[in-house]
């Protein structure tokens, strides 16, 4: 009886399923925990090598000799900063998450147009780079150069990413040849001045005085001695040199400019150079400001004066046009033909005496100047000084 009951389950199929069922479920559980270690295993192996990556990447940031930051674009508040912000700046890094941080260590003088600058790159989901000023700890000022890159998701700006890097020393030295520069020009100018007051004063009147003599000599002889004629030749050559010599004074300085203004001296150039070489030259002036400071004017009589005389002498072509109008207290001086044109690198390259002195003048004065020409499309020079050089 007691065997025919421990079989009668394998005769029953019901028994036999679950039986069955609760083995394999028994086998699943196993199976359920032995993924679950596995997960737990490869969790902790993306976790190390995800800490493994973020130490990398930190060593990486803090060997830059750059400040890494990021920030929240719609605020410009910082979320991240490198170490490095600290050694250039002084500030903790905890005090670069406080609001608007970035924007009150701005240099004061550059807080508007770098804000601004910064939220239209934002608004226009584009990157950016300039140069700024910022207020260290010490009260000191650094300048930086930002490199900004805009994140760009779903068709909006989700985050900032930036890297500072230090460009004190860079425009400290910048600076410090801009004036030497400046102090060349001036002492070249002054050389100049010397020369042409010698020449005027002295050696010109000297030729003028040889004329008259010669003019004297010949009244006061027959006119049929045959060495009048030949004391006439020398009258006229010596009153050709005394031209020459007056021509040359005023190139090296033009009094003009020192009594009339820069208009005035511009026209007097204009009106040199078209009777000397038949050339025509299209002068435009509106808006100028008077009087414009000696620096400034004498920067940009230079400039005029090497580039007509490089359109005479080299365009191809007998006509140039040369304007000069003040907007909003800046002045602009504009020198264009549709001459032969150059390739401007190829020039650039060869370092040009009359290309790198304009370049020279206008930075030293603290201005901005653009040189643009390729072969048969002509040349363009533009200048323009500030308000702030423009003011006496």
């Amino acid at each position: 009886m007691r065997l025919a009951a421990d079989h009668s389950h394998l005769d029953n199929p019901a028994a036999a399923r679950e039986e069955s069922l609760d083995a394999a479920t028994a086998e699943l559980r196993l199976d359920i925990a032995r993924l679950g270690q596995i997960d737990d295993v490869l969790r902790q192996q993306v976790d190390e090598t995800k800490r493994r990556v973020e130490r990398q990447y930190e060593k990486l940031i803090d060997s830059l000799e750059a400040i890494v930051w990021r920030a929240d674009p719609s605020t410009l508040q910082c979320t991240f900063v490198s170490r490095q912000a600290e050694s250039v700046l002084g500030y903790p890094s905890e005090q670069w998450f406080l609001p608007d941080f970035w924007e009150s260590r701005l240099h004061p003088e550059d807080r508007l147009d770098v804000v601004a600058s910064r939220k239209r790159a934002v608004q226009e989901m584009r990157h950016q780079a300039m140069d700024y000023r910022m207020i260290a700890a010490d009260g000191g000022t650094v300048w930086l150069r930002d490199l900004v890159h805009v994140i760009v998701e779903q068709n909006l700006a989700k985050e900032l990413i930036g890297v500072m890097v230090d460009m004190t020393d860079r425009k400290r030295a910048e600076t410090s040849l801009r004036e030497m520069t400046g102090r060349l020009i001036n002492a070249q100018e002054e050389e100049r001045r010397r020369i042409a007051r010698e020449l005027h004063d002295d050696l010109n009147q000297r030729l003028a005085l040889l004329a008259i003599g010669f003019e004297r000599l010949t009244q006061g002889l027959p006119p049929e001695v045959k060495i009048c004629a030949q004391i006439e030749d020398l009258r006229k050559l010596t009153q050709d040199i005394s031209s020459d010599v007056h021509r040359l004074s005023h190139r090296l300085h033009p009094a003009k400019l020192d009594h009339l203004g820069l208009v005035a001296a511009i026209n007097g150039l204009c009106r040199e150079l078209s009777e000397q070489y038949d050339f025509h030259i299209d002068f435009l002036h509106r808006d100028v400001p008077r009087p414009i400071p000696k620096d400034a004017a004498l920067c940009l009589f230079r400039v005029a004066q090497e580039a007509l005389s490089n359109i005479v002498k080299h365009s191809g072509v007998r006509t140039g046009r040369l304007e000069l109008f003040g907007d909003r207290g800046s002045l602009h001086l504009c020198l264009s033909d549709s001459g032969i044109g150059f390739d401007l690198p190829s020039v650039s390259s060869k370092g040009r005496l009359g290309l790198i002195s304009m370049q020279e003048r206008v930075r030293a004065a603290g201005g901005e100047i653009s040189i643009e020409s390729s072969p048969s499309r002509g040349t363009r020079i533009v200048v323009q000084l500030s308000a702030q050089l423009c003011q006496p």
